[in-house]
């Protein structure tokens, strides 16, 4: 792990956020010491490891009913355009509902929607699969922000950066199990049965969650808004925080960048390092590893310190630019073995961008506002995946890899150091303008 010492201007602000300091002695206490947090934990350990699981049985039905490129191209195009509506749509019931009712309920519509594939595959009729991965999808867009808005209820501020990193860590093991011996078991138990586990790993997390101790945080006295006043509020909110708006661009700009490498990836696999099938599935394990490694790294990092804005300058920007340039060398790589090399060490950088980019989202909201500040940065993701994936689609055969890897490089540097710049002036002036108005 590269550590980045700078010794910034440290600033105090209220935002939402924590005082700025940057050390502390004192060790902060596992947050799996939280039986609240434990329970939500152990129910999304066996929902990933069954989401995984249906990744793969779902590309192997559809291919089998319609051999073409294009429907594995609907596969994505139907979980993610719900999430790119359903996201901003989701955020204000987010806010005002129940987030541990919220999140079983959602549990249990993901259980229907997924039998309802179970269907789709049985009459053999693709646009019944999409349609259940649509509402599936859709359902899915308010569960993530209800999380994410609940954690900070349940666990201390100081253990927020131990709890994403866990989640982290979770994902990618799930991510590198579940893609390991998912193909196996999709051939020898068949994928119908594939689905009817995943069905039934959303029962388990609904069980999980309802096992959890939680009273919702007092709601606010004054009249409630209207349905589209409530969506702007949030992304008001959002636009007076300097730390979420870096936080937007910088994944706005990252992930215009992953529907890039979503294509050049296995093209590069395939093609230039004549890796065959093995090798694309290699890659996604190598990156699944690389997040566990960057997550761990940062837990460690963080145990004895408080998140706080210069994170940003340390490692925020600085990481998201030294994964753009691991980007831009592996692409000009013919070795097959320094290639995955490469790409394990740039997914790590990627991985701590990650786990900070959650922990903003919890840290620099307020918390009758939470739901829909996540909401909008879900949307706003996916907005980004929905412009880079048809125009590179297009365009990505006529772009050489050399060339497309530094594109790359240049669009994750360039956006960090212009960002970098941005919220360092932008959190300098407001320091100012809070001791000019102390005098």
């Amino acid at each position: 792990m590269l550590v980045f010492v700078c010794h910034l201007t440290v600033y105090h602000f209220g935002k939402g956020g924590f005082d700025m300091s940057t050390a502390t002695t004192e060790k902060l206490p596992s947050p799996f010491k939280n039986r609240n947090f434990t329970m939500l934990y152990f129910g999304q350990m066996v929902s990933l490891f069954g989401d995984w699981f249906k990744t793969i049985a779902l590309i192997s039905v559809i291919y089998a009913i319609v051999p073409t490129a294009s429907s594995i191209g609907g596969l994505f195009i139907a979980s993610v355009l719900p999430v790119l509506f359903g996201g901003i749509m989701m955020g204000p019931f987010v806010d005002r509902w129940n987030k541990k009712r919220l999140m079983i309920w959602v549990d249990i519509l993901r259980t229907i929607s997924t039998l309802g594939i179970v269907a789709g595959v049985m009459m053999e009729n693709i646009w019944v699969i999409y349609a259940c991965i649509s509402f599936g999808a859709f359902a899915s867009a308010a569960f993530a922000p209800a999380r994410t808005s609940m954690i900070p209820e349940i666990l201390k501020e100081q253990n927020l950066i131990a709890a994403t990193s866990s989640f982290a860590l979770l994902n990618s093991t799930m991510m590198v199990l579940a893609s390991a011996i998912g193909g196996f078991l999709t051939q020898w138990v068949g994928a119908v049965n594939i689905l009817y586990f995943d069905a039934f790993s959303y029962l388990v997390s609904a069980v999980f969650i309802a096992l959890i101790k939680y009273t919702p945080m007092e709601k606010k006295s004054a009249a409630r808004l209207p349905y589209l006043q409530q969506v702007k509020e949030g992304i008001e909110y959002v636009k007076k925080c300097p730390q979420l708006v870096s936080v937007f661009w910088l994944q706005f700009f990252r992930d215009f960048c992953l529907g890039f490498i979503y294509i050049l990836f296995p093209l590069y696999v395939l093609n230039e390092l004549q890796a065959g099938d093995a090798g694309v599935g290699i890659g996604y394990s190598v990156t699944a590893v690389a997040y566990i490694i960057g997550a761990v790294l940062l837990k460690q990092y963080f145990k004895k310190r408080k998140f706080d804005d210069s994170s940003y300058f340390k490692i925020y920007f600085p990481s998201n630019m030294l994964y753009g340039i691991g980007l831009g060398c592996m692409f000009i790589i013919h070795n097959w073995y320094l290639f995955f090399a490469v790409m394990l060490l740039a997914n790590i950088f990627q991985s701590k961008v990650n786990v900070i980019t959650e922990t903003s989202l919890m840290t620099y909201s307020k918390p009758e506002l939470r739901g829909r500040v996540v909401a909008t940065w879900l949307s706003m993701s996916r907005l980004a995946y929905g412009i880079s994936l048809p125009l590179f689609s297009i365009i990505g055969g006529y772009i050489p890899s050399a060339i497309g890897g530094w594109m790359l490089a240049a669009i994750c540097v360039v956006s960090a150091a212009v960002l970098f710049l941005w919220l360092k002036g932008k959190l300098y002036r407001e320091s100012v303008g809070e001791e000019t108005q102390a005098v």
